[in-house]
């Protein structure tokens, strides 16, 4: 699989209330996290393990995971957020966007070489801000406006459904809405070919889904009739482009776990590799807990089993591993990994019930009968 070099994430799109309930974080836990947007390895950070490593074959989202780091390090509460180009909706920034740079280059003498030369030739997303600098982000936005223009001031209809009281008036509102253009939008948009372009093509490599706009159109429908909009950061970045209120925000960017997540931003690691990488330097059992995300999805059964042995050498007794899939069904796991691996599907599905993200299509928790 070839190595990407631009950032194709600049949030996690997955729940981190998920991983927290699957991995039951504790003081003493190492814990390896997948990097992506950097999201979810600072919101484990934030549980206050004794280390987080946070790996990703891509440099970029490294880099950007570095300068998230960075932030934390430098800057008291507002001045993080507006770094990071955090902005709410209908409530414009105190800043011009070139105020970005000065805290950049306050910030920077807190990333390494490799990421310092990278943002030092890309300002403009800093401007524009990190949080929707991503592949991904971007094509949310052109799905965004593409909406917007479709549905005209009838738009303002689909916004009520982030400012009800509860979740019956919701509900209500959602399902009065006309969604023959917003479908039109998901059949146009949503498939192999152009989801390809965003994500990358090995993304979809095991997927059998032919229908990628119903599957979506069912997930959409089931979350926005269950789970309330006025915590749902997911839907608001998608349809708003902004979160929605000071509240509504991942665990890393609320006011409340700043201090925590100050106190422990020494803890975490950024690696750049694979498994194989991460056994060779920090050798078996070195880490206990493990949030994979979706890394799966792409693999081959006998590469899987492979990987998820790796994982196995790294972990401790009794370690703790969640992971999910989008739309791929999933890769099944051999008799050596099937003797260590011990599903909780019970757990995975009352999770995956309460997904704010409602785009992934499982859960899965595990823990491992693994003698030392």
């Amino acid at each position: 699989m070839a190595i990407k070099s631009s950032i194709v994430y600049s949030n996690v799109w997955e729940d981190p209330e998920l991983n927290r309930r699957a991995l039951l974080i504790e003081a003493g836990d190492c814990v390896l996290s997948i990097t992506s947007g950097g999201c979810n390895s600072l919101n484990l950070l934030i549980e206050g393990p004794q280390k987080v490593v946070s790996i990703d074959a891509n440099p970029t989202q490294n880099y950007l995971l570095e300068y998230k780091i960075a932030a934390v390090k430098s800057f008291e509460y507002e001045e993080f957020l507006e770094a990071l180009g955090v902005e709410f909706y209908n409530k414009p920034s105190k800043f011009s966007s070139d105020y970005r740079l000065e805290l950049y280059d306050r910030l920077r003498p807190n990333l390494s070489s490799e990421a310092k030369n990278f943002w030092d030739e890309n300002h403009d997303i800093i401007k524009s801000g990190l949080i929707t600098c991503g592949k991904v982000e971007k094509f949310f936005k052109l799905y965004r406006k593409i909406l917007m223009m479709l549905y005209g001031s009838k738009y303002e209809s689909i916004k009520k459904i982030f400012f009800c009281p509860d979740i019956g008036i919701q509900r209500k509102i959602y399902e009065s809405i006309n969604f023959k253009r917003w479908h039109l939008l998901n059949w146009l948009f949503l498939n192999r070919t152009i989801l390809s372009l965003v994500k990358g093509a090995h993304s979809f490599r095991y997927v059998e889904e032919k229908e990628f706009d119903k599957n979506l159109n069912r997930k959409v429908d089931r979350a926005m009739k269950n789970i309330d909009n006025r915590t749902n950061y997911f839907f608001s970045l998608i349809l708003l482009g902004k979160f929605l209120s000071p509240k509504c925000l991942p665990p890393y960017l609320l006011s409340e776990n700043f201090d925590k997540l100050k106190n422990n931003i020494d803890k975490i690691e950024v690696f750049q590799g694979i498994s194989t990488d991460v056994l060779a330097k920090f050798g078996p059992e070195s880490f206990n807990k493990f949030n994979l995300s979706n890394i799966f999805e792409w693999m081959e059964d006998d590469i899987f089993n492979h990987v998820m042995r790796e994982f196995i050498q790294l972990a401790k007794p009794a370690s703790r591993l969640c992971y999910r899939y989008t739309l791929a069904k999933p890769r099944s796991l051999d008799e050596s990994n099937l003797k260590i691996l011990k599903a909780e599907p019970e757990l995975a599905a009352e999770l995956h019930a309460i997904d704010r993200s409602f785009m992934y299509e499982s859960f899965h928790v595990y823990s491992m009968n693994k003698k030392s």
